[in-house]
């Protein structure tokens, strides 16, 4: 039910999701923050190791399809983790809710990651995720269009293991921070929430207190 709040966000709706190999917990203390602001916050998780990108991209779509049914929402926004962002991008490719406001991706990996390009000739057959996020220039992830959003925001981690900062840009975002803290543990970091709330208020991270 949407909120009767005074918030000038009150008939907004955010989606989150999460990454390769995690759950709906990791994405809790972003649920926790957001819901505070808007009128609804959906976790919305999915079985990420045993399935390839396409069929994950495909249900989220369905879910953007629904909450674009019935003018229940002002906007429906998206916060990605990781690999959450490439569904993200593949849901979009598929069904943009005619009223989607902005997307946050943290630490994507829009340009592949090294770590799946090394674990992919090993596990690739039973993590197909694996191959489809490898970082040649030749790999799905890399020859994905980009996003056809009017406001990207995108977050990296100053260290980070399995994305490098490079690989998290697209070159169509509107706006690139890079936070203290690691892949996983932006997630449970005050700052990342209060940055993600930001853009998801302004179209524009406060880089008065970031790296970058």
């Amino acid at each position: 039910m949407v909120s009767q709040s005074s918030t000038p966000f009150q008939r907004d709706a955010v989606v989150l999701v999460h990454g390769l190999g995690a759950k709906r917990l990791v994405m809790a203390r972003m649920y926790w923050s957001l819901r505070k602001h808007f009128a609804e916050v959906i976790n919305w998780g999915y079985p990420s190791l045993w399935s390839p990108l396409q069929r994950h991209g495909r249900e989220l779509a369905t879910l953007f399809r629904r909450l674009g049914e019935g003018g229940s929402y002002d906007r429906v926004h998206l916060v990605t983790h990781s690999m959450g962002g490439i569904i993200g991008r593949l849901a979009l490719a598929e069904f943009v809710p005619p009223q989607f406001g902005r997307f946050v991706m943290i630490a994507p990996p829009n340009r592949g990651s090294h770590v799946a390009s090394r674990l992919a000739p090993y596990l690739g057959r039973i993590c197909p995720p694996l191959a489809q996020l490898a970082d040649h220039e030749a790999s799905y992830v890399c020859t994905l269009p980009p996003p056809q959003v009017a406001e990207l925001g995108i977050i990296a981690a100053s260290i980070d293991f399995l994305v490098r900062q490079p690989s998290t840009r697209l070159g169509c975002e509107h706006d690139h921070i890079v936070l203290r803290g690691l892949h996983s543990s932006l997630l449970w970091q005050r700052e990342t929430a209060e940055q993600v709330h930001h853009f998801l208020v302004h179209g524009q991270f406060d880089h008065a207190t970031t790296l970058s």
